[in-house]
This record gives structure tokens, sequence and C-alpha cells, in this order.
């Protein structure tokens, strides 16, 4: 399953940072708190999920500090990286997670994709119009995967100690 995100649409209302975190933080609750009651059983009837993967939809620009368009695509290099993280330690959690809490977990990463996207449209906006707007978004995407990744971590940390066996965090 591929979880897409659209290319920016710069026109689009502002929300409030502090929504959008309690947004995040209410969907991450709502994944622990589903880890607390892995002990249901489990039905054969349960749809295997596969771990979901991010998809940028954009061409990948030649990394250039000298110039905007440059530092756009030493942006774009980074957000690549930390997607392919991020991708990486969802499909590890997915290897630890009992097939129930899997569902969550992709709804969880949905959630945070379209927070993610929101808040850079929140900061790209400072530069409407200019053209900086591009790169700032970028760099917000990059910000904002790691702290995905450190949250990511901190499940991996709660699921591992629930774990019959020992894995290594990427």
């Amino acid at each position: 399953m591929a979880l897409v995100l659209a290319p920016p649409h710069f026109s689009r209302a502002r929300r409030s940072r502090g929504a959008l975190l309690a947004l995040a933080l209410s969907a991450l609750t709502a994944l622990a708190l589903a880890s607390c009651g892995s002990s249901a059983p489990k039905s054969s009837a349960t749809k295997t999920l596969a771990a979901p993967l991010i998809s940028e939809h954009f061409t990948r620009l030649p990394c250039n500090h000298a110039t905007t368009i440059g530092l756009e695509g030493c942006a774009e290099t980074q957000l690549l990286e930390g997607d392919h993280r991020i991708d990486a330690e969802v499909k590890l959690l997915f290897t630890l997670v009992p097939a129930v809490q899997k569902k969550a977990l992709v709804h969880s990463e949905n959630t945070f994709l379209a927070y993610r996207h929101a808040t850079c449209l929140t900061y790209s906006d400072v530069y409407k119009g200019g053209s900086f707007q591009p790169v700032e978004y970028a760099l917000c995407e990059v910000r904002v995967d790691n702290e995905q990744s450190s949250v990511l971590h901190g499940y991996f940390n709660l699921a591992q100690s629930g774990a019959s066996h020992s894995l290594k965090w990427p």
C-alpha cells in the first residue's frame, strides 16, 4: 500500500499549528492505546496489510547551495532520505506489532502525512509568491519527518518491551 502525498497547493486555507498538533497527538495516542489491548483474539479472517510506503510526486532537482532551485533540490534529497528512513521504521514495526494493530498503524501514517502537508503549507506561506516558498515547504517536511521518526522510535520501544523477540532499530 503506497501513501500518496499530492504536490503542495499553496492556495489552501491556513490551519493553526496547535490544532494540527492536537490532531497528530490524538492519532498517536489512539495508536498507543490500541497497543494496550493487543491480547485480543486474532481472527483468521483478518486482512493482511502491507507496511505503507511514502510516495513523493516531484521531479527531483539537483542539489546546489548557490541557487534557490538548487536549495530546493538539496531539501528534496533530505526529504527522500527521511521518507526512506520512515518507511524502514514502519516496515520494522509491522513485523513487531500484532495484526490487529497494523490497521491503526496505517491510519496513523496517513494522519501523519496529512499533518505534515498542512503544517508545511502553513510554514511555507510565509514566503507565499516567492521563490523560497517551495524550499521552505520541503525543509519543513524534512523537519516533520525527523519528528515522526522520533515518535516511531518511541512506539518501537513500547512495542519491543512486550515482544517475545528482540529487533534492532534502523
